[in-house]
């Protein structure tokens, strides 16, 4: 039987949107996923502890033995989502079905399977329980959480990653049961527990009346962090998703009012700080050596990962401080929210960082790396 040739990732393609977050396998065999920091070790798309960042991922792949890297989905933490489809390119290119199916769920980012001959899509959408079935003659799988997909950045479709506002509706479709219905049903009884709608932070989603206007600000200033480049239409999908899931909860029935609220707020937005992190961490080489000064601490491991981190923020942001909160770099640094607040203090403690503002609620920390440092 004739070994499947795949694909080698293009990681340079591979979208900063998924770049940015630290939840990335290795995957070898039968698409068995492995940890990027022990690469003999099985990893689980449930268990965080297993994940890597993208950078961790690709020096694993490059050191051989793994076939390819995959990306798991946590719809709650920044409203990722993503489609599979199998057997459904050929020869003569992906089937019509397959990218009409694509262009029903609202995927401007698509690409090749490892294999060549299936489709992935991925953007933002509602958190559903993971479905598969045959639609429109195509075998679709459909995962908000729970699973990882396999990325190559073999592009066939290289637009960034948006709002896809029929991945509810095709879900339901496949499922053949009103799924919509239900999920709406569901996002309005637990408004006061639910922190996200399409991950978004607890900020903005409003728990009484009178926070609507405040709410579509932290609503805007989340997706002008996330995706600067929306369009209007974009932009109206998920206004329209937030306000008919809390409509019963900001009172306010004409949904043009909090529309022009929205816009308004976009405009406004100015601090971005998730915009400037991922153009920060997108220049920083994850294996560049370190200051003198720094060596000597002999930090190793996540605590040398964390001061590059660090310059790379710093550089930046210069000659201002900088924010990151412990659990944004243990995220990226694949560690616990305990150890990652530890090693920031280790990091003030030993003059590497001098700590300028100590965050509270949802505004992380601000740092200033140190002069000696920042300047070697």
């Amino acid at each position: 039987m004739k070994a499947v040739e795949y694909l080698t990732p293009d990681f340079e393609a591979i979208p900063a949107e998924l770049r940015c977050v630290a939840r990335w396998v290795n995957w070898k065999g039968a698409k068995i996923p492995y940890r990027p920091t022990a690469i003999n070790r099985r990893a689980s798309a449930t268990d965080p502890s297993t994940w890597g960042t993208f950078a961790q991922t690709k020096a694993a792949f490059e050191q051989g033995g793994q076939f390819g890297v995959g990306f798991v989905l946590s719809v709650e933490e920044d409203g990722i989502v993503g489609v599979d489809l199998d057997k459904c390119v050929h020869a003569d290119g992906p089937e019509p079905a397959a990218m009409g199916l694509l262009e029903r769920v609202g995927c401007q980012y698509i690409e090749l399977s490892p294999s060549g001959t299936g489709l992935r899509g991925f953007g933002y959408g509602e958190d559903i329980k993971g479905t598969r079935g045959q639609i429109d003659g195509i075998h679709a799988e459909l995962y908000a959480r729970g699973r990882y997909l396999t990325v190559t950045g073999h592009a066939i479709k290289p637009g960034p990653l948006v709002a896809l506002p029929g991945f509810l509706e095709v879900a339901s479709a496949i499922r053949g049961d009103d799924l919509q219905k239900r999920q709406r049903k569901q996002n309005q009884s637990s408004v006061s527990s639910a922190s996200s709608v399409s991950g978004l932070p607890t900020s903005a989603v409003p728990t009484r009346v009178g926070m609507r206007n405040r709410c579509l600000f932290e609503l805007a200033r989340h997706l002008k962090g996330t995706q600067p480049d929306m369009t209007r239409s974009e932009q109206r999908v998920m206004v329209t998703l937030w306000y008919e899931t809390y409509l019963d909860v900001i009172g306010t029935k004409d949904f043009s009012v909090s529309w022009f609220d929205f816009l308004h707020g976009w405009d406004r937005v100015k601090d971005l700080p998730g915009a400037a992190l991922r153009c920060a961490l997108d220049k920083m080489d994850p294996l560049a050596a370190l200051p003198e000064a720094v060596q000597v601490l002999e930090y190793g491991g996540a605590g040398d990962q964390l001061v590059r981190i660090c310059m790379a923020l710093q550089s930046h942001s210069k000659p201002e401080p900088f924010f990151l909160g412990a659990r944004k770099a243990a995220e990226l640094l694949g560690i616990n929210h305990s150890d990652a607040a530890k090693m920031l203090s280790l990091l003030v403690s030993d003059g590497v960082l001098t700590l300028v503002s100590k965050g509270a609620g949802f505004k992380a920390s601000r740092y200033l790396l140190s002069e000696a440092i920042w300047h070697a």
